[in-house]
C-alpha cells in the first residue's frame, strides 16, 4: 500500500554513522535528529517516493527505541526498526531530564558496578524481547506496517545456550523466553538468514574504521528489502 512516509527507528547502523554525508552527532541527545539520507531504509524511501524521518541516536539502547516507536505513531506509515545489542541499558539520568545508555566497554563507576552486580544474559534476553514485542504489539494495535531488522542474534537464541539447565527457576525462564520469542521471532528481517552487519560483512562491503557498514552496503541492502517487499515477502505484518 501507498505510505506518506516512512519513519525510521534505531542506533548509529540507522542514523548512517560513517556515511559521508552523515553529519556529525554533536551531542548525545541534540534534537532535531541529524542523519544521513543515505541509510538503507532512507533509500527505500527514496525508491518507492516516500518522504523519511528517522529518530536514531549512536550507542542507544532498546529501551529508548521501544519508546521513540510509541511517541512517533502515525497513520499511513511504514516504521522501519532496527533493534540493537541486547547489553545496552537505557535509563532516565533525572539530574537532567535526558535519556542514557550504559556500555559494558565504558569504563566509569556506573558501568562498571552495573555490569559486575545486576547484569545478566537472561536478563538482557527478557527485558529486550519484552520491549520488542510491546513496540510490535503497539504497532499492530494502530495497524501501522513496520519492518523490523536487529543487529543482535540473541533475540532467536536457543534457551540453552543462554543458561544452563537444571536448575528450577531454569524451566519457568525457558517457558517465559520461548513463548516471547514465538511472537517476536517471525516478525524480524533477516539479510539471506543473518543481520545486516553479518551480511555486510559476509559480501565483503566497505567498512569505516568505527565499524559501520559504508555505502555500497547500504545501497544493496536497499535493493535487497526492496525487492523482498516487492515480492510479497515482507508486508509489514
Amino acid at each position: 500500500m501507498p505510505y506518506k512516509k516512512v519513519i525510521a527507528v534505531g542506533d548509529s547502523f540507522t542514523r548512517g554513522d560513517e556515511l559521508a554525508n552523515c553529519p556529525k552527532q554533536l551531542h548525545e541527545y541534540l534534537f532535531p535528529f541529524q542523519y544521513s539520507n543515505s541509510t538503507w531504509s532512507a533509500s527505500i524511501a527514496k525508491l518507492r517516493d516516500y518522504d523519511y524521518e528517522c529518530y536514531a541516536l549512536g550507542g542507544i539502547g532498546n529501551q529508548w527505541i521501544s519508546w521513540k516507536i510509541a511517541d512517533k505513531l502515525e497513520q499511513d506509515t511504514l516504521v522501519i526498526v532496527n533493534w540493537t545489542w541486547f547489553e545496552r541499558f537505557d535509563y532516565i539520568d533525572t539530574d537532567i531530564d535526558v535519556w542514557k545508555t550504559t556500555h559494558s566497554r565504558h569504563e566509569d563507576k556506573l558501568n562498571h558496578y552495573f555490569y559486575r552486580n545486576l547484569d545478566s544474559d537472561i536478563w538482557n534476553l527478557h527485558r529486550n524481547l519484552q520491549q520488542m514485542h510491546s513496540a510490535i504489539s503497539l504497532l499492530k494495535q494502530h495497524n501501522i506496517d513496520f519492518i523490523m531488522t536487529c543487529l543482535d542474534n540473541n533475540y532467536c537464541a536457543d534457551f540453552s545456550t543462554i543458561r544452563p539447565p537444571g536448575s528450577e527457576v531454569s524451566a519457568h525462564w525457558k517457558n517465559c523466553i520461548t513463548n516471547l520469542q514465538a511472537q517476536v521471532v517471525p516478525h524480524i528481517v533477516d539479510f539471506e538468514g543473518i543481520s545486516f552487519l553479518e551480511w555486510s560483512r559476509h559480501n565483503n562491503f566497505e567498512f569505516g574504521p568505527n565499524g559501520h557498514p559504508l555505502e555500497k552496503a547500504h545501497i544493496e541492502a536497499a535493493n535487497y528489502i526492496n525487492m523482498a517487499i516487492t515480492e510479497g515477502k515482507i508486508n509489514g505484518h
